[in-house]
């Protein structure tokens, strides 16, 4: 008999598909320089798996747009859309209410390109890998690191408005390790914080807004311009330069580590999901020479920090300040779907078996409708 666990679903599993959708949502967005040698290393790291001879395909940084980007989100209401599963008795997702919270996180924009023979079949795309992200609700923390392979952690999350009526403050503590000493016991620490003037034009600031990216949008007929078309996907998307997109497709490492040893993983895969911002509207800029950001360089927070900013060796244990290149805030619709793993990698097995199979969904649009002519959809390596 074996002395396997069989694995077993629950009608009341946490754990909740996509598609999502988020009506109403409050988005602060702050815009900070990067690294690029700090992005290739991340891409490295957790995207670029495997064997450079074998893989077809690898991810770089985006050479035009050098930045990180920090998002505050505030969703008052979250609904899932994913059909009912056929378990008897299962009560239908949408059927079991809706929740609300607050997420914080670092986005980084990354391109995957196609490497050796099937350079010109394999999908080349600008994806965002998330290398923080917490938020402040435990049932989405579960779902989001089982579903989606995002590593979200639990955290205390201040989002609202700051000192100044029409300002913002933010704020992150999280569970972290002061020193690493041995014995030393995780505490909860301030990680990050934020503070801005109202948004613009306020006479609260102390730079002068004429020398920000915001001054673009000073005049009265590109701010009616701006709130009239707000709802026109392009037109948001070439009139903040990029820096509110209406699609960000994310891509995660999604695992699962050996119980026994932690060190080795059983299950690996690559991840992405759509996040479409819809009816984008209310945009308004901070004047981002008044923005005051930093974040904590203490402790177990270093290993963090050094993932996407260029901080020393070794903590400061003072806080780390950061020169943002923009800042604004603005309300959408967000729809979060078409979840796919675009490459599972093969895992070595102990014992002499062999290793698990890997499979690859990297295919170009534009010969999805042929791969069914020139061999099997699936296997490691093949479309």
């Amino acid at each position: 008999m074996s002395k396997r666990i069989p694995y077993v679903q629950s009608a009341a599993s946490q754990q909740v598909p996509p598609p999502y959708h988020f009506p109403g949502v409050t988005v602060n967005a702050f815009y900070l320089n990067v690294s690029m040698a700090k992005v290739q290393e991340y891409c490295d790291r957790y995207l670029n798996i495997g064997d450079d001879a074998t893989r077809d395909y690898v991810y770089r940084p985006v050479p035009f747009m050098p930045c990180a980007t920090v998002l505050f989100l505030n969703y008052p209401t979250m609904i899932s859309a994913a059909p009912a599963s056929q378990m008897l008795g299962e009560v239908a997702y949408a059927d079991r209410g809706a929740i609300s919270q607050t997420e914080v996180f670092v986005a980084l924009p990354v391109i995957r390109y196609g490497r050796g023979a099937k350079r010109l079949i394999t999908d080349t795309a600008v994806e965002w890998a998330l290398p923080f992200i917490v938020v402040g609700n435990p049932m989405s923390s579960v779902c989001g690191r089982e579903m989606l392979g995002l590593g979200k952690l639990l955290a205390d999350i201040e989002n609202g408005e700051g000192r100044y009526p029409d300002s913002f403050h933010g704020r992150i503590s999280l569970p972290g390790w002061p020193d690493a000493e041995p014995g030393t016991m995780q505490v909860q620490q301030e990680f990050m914080r934020v503070e801005t003037k109202p948004v613009l034009p306020t006479p609260a600031g102390t730079q002068p807004p004429r020398r920000t990216l915001a001054s673009l949008f000073d005049s009265r007929a590109a701010s009616k311009m701006l709130g009239g078309m707000a709802s026109v996907a392009n037109f948001i998307e070439t009139s903040s330069l990029g820096l509110i997109p209406t699609t960000m497709r994310t891509v995660g490492l999604k695992q699962y580590r050996d119980a026994a040893h932690p060190h080795r993983a059983v299950y690996q895969a690559l991840v992405t999901c759509r996040a479409q911002y819809l009816n984008v509207r209310n945009v308004r800029f901070y004047n981002e020479l008044d923005v005051d950001l930093y974040f904590n360089d203490t402790g177990s927070f270093h290993q963090i920090l050094k993932v996407f900013l260029d901080v020393g060796e070794h903590p400061t244990e003072n806080p780390f300040s950061v020169n943002t290149l923009a800042a604004c805030r603005f309300e959408a619709d967000i729809n979060f779907d078409t979840m796919r793993v675009i490459r599972e990698f093969p895992i070595d097995r102990d014992g002499g078996l062999p290793p698990t199979p890997g499979s690859s969904d990297l295919v170009s649009r534009w010969y999805r409708p042929l791969r069914g002519f020139f061999g099997p959809r699936t296997g490691v390596g093949k479309p």
